[in-house]
């Protein structure tokens, strides 16, 4: 996971207050300290700018015209649960009631007459927050692709021990017979055993070694795509989507950095898309590249019928991935990763 002076870089916040000295001073301090920032005046243009952009951390003025912040926080949570808001007041004898700040779904208060000071130590707070909320999130990814991945390695073996089995006994056979015929298909056999066998191996060797905190974390694209087809192959099977994937870079490739997050956020987003098709309709991943970064594209036209939720949580995901974005355009979800000189 990023750091924090790293992670901040990423974060986006919305400061609505109608005192516009207070708008500037803040405005100058955070963007100094490395905060992705923007202002309003009111309400009403805070609901309009949430609804254009994704902010993370929304600085809400409790005492504004038009709007007040407890208006703007109820209508902010018809639709968005996500967003951490701190809420604030310009003197300690305007404070909500305690009844208020009890029913409102806020992260913080903060009284501005304690300082920008304070105000910095709460987003400290607020960052750790959406920090915390993000490594839980990608924990819960990697435990559901683990599984999948364990099963469609278990049936891959399965398949390759049936395999063998049949081997042997078509062994047996061909020890009584010297037909040429016989000894080919045997041959054909033999070397379908030993890819699928040394794939199984690869694979297992790279998820092995990108959970040891000794790993270089460099994996081969061909690995990287086999690593993906095998947890995804089943989840398509059981809902009869047709799943491809291409790679299509200039040479073989090893991709450095986190990719074994991006590998798990990536394949939280396609089993949650492959439950959204209709039987027989096709998901394609794509693995491509340009010179500054890697992209893996994942196609289907119900790609827009994702959940406003689902979105915002592999995009919150990715937000804290080194070297990761991911966004969506028509038909197709892309995560890019930026390429690091090693």
């Amino acid at each position: 996971m990023l750091s924090y002076t790293e992670l901040i870089k990423n974060i986006n916040i919305l400061i609505a207050d109608d005192d516009e000295d207070y708008l500037s001073m803040t405005y100058a301090f955070l963007t100094q300290i490395g905060y992705n920032v923007d202002m309003v005046s009111d309400g009403k243009e805070a609901l309009e700018k949430l609804n254009s952009k994704e902010y993370q951390i929304l600085l809400l003025d409790y005492f504004m015209p038009e709007m007040n912040g407890e208006e703007v926080i109820k209508e902010i949570r018809k639709t968005n649960k996500e967003l951490i808001i701190i809420l604030q007041t310009g003197f300690s004898g305007q404070k909500p009631p305690i009844e208020t700040m009890q029913k409102l779904n806020i992260q913080n208060y903060h009284d501005k007459t304690e300082g920008i000071d304070r105000l910095n130590l709460e987003l400290i707070s607020a960052v750790k927050i959406f920090n915390q909320q993000n490594e839980i999130e990608l924990s819960n990814f990697k435990t559901n692709v683990l599984g999948s991945l364990m099963s469609g390695v278990a049936k891959q073996i399965k398949a390759s021990l049936l395999s063998i089995s049949a081997g042997i006994e078509f062994s047996n056979m061909i020890a009584r017979s010297s037909s040429l015929e016989n000894q080919e298909a045997l041959n054909k056999l033999y070397l379908s055993n030993k890819e699928t066998l040394e794939k199984l191996d690869k694979v297992l060797t790279a998820v092995i070694g990108q959970s040891s905190e000794k790993a270089e974390n460099i994996l081969s694209d061909k690995d990287i795509m086999d690593i993906i087809e095998l947890v995804l192959t089943n989840q398509a099977k059981e809902h009869n989507v047709n799943l491809k994937t291409k790679i299509a870079l200039k040479a073989n490739s090893y991709i450095n950095g986190h990719i074994n997050d991006t590998i798990f956020t990536l394949c939280e987003y396609a089993k949650e898309l492959i439950q959204l098709h209709d039987i027989n309709t096709n998901l394609e991943i794509v693995l491509t590249e340009d010179e500054n970064n890697w992209y893996f594209k994942v196609k289907s036209e119900y790609v827009n019928k994702m959940s406003i939720s689902q979105i915002y949580l592999i995009k919150k995901v990715a937000l804290s991935l080194e070297n990761v974005k991911f966004y969506q355009n028509d038909n197709e979800a892309v995560f890019e990763i930026k390429k690091v000189i090693v």
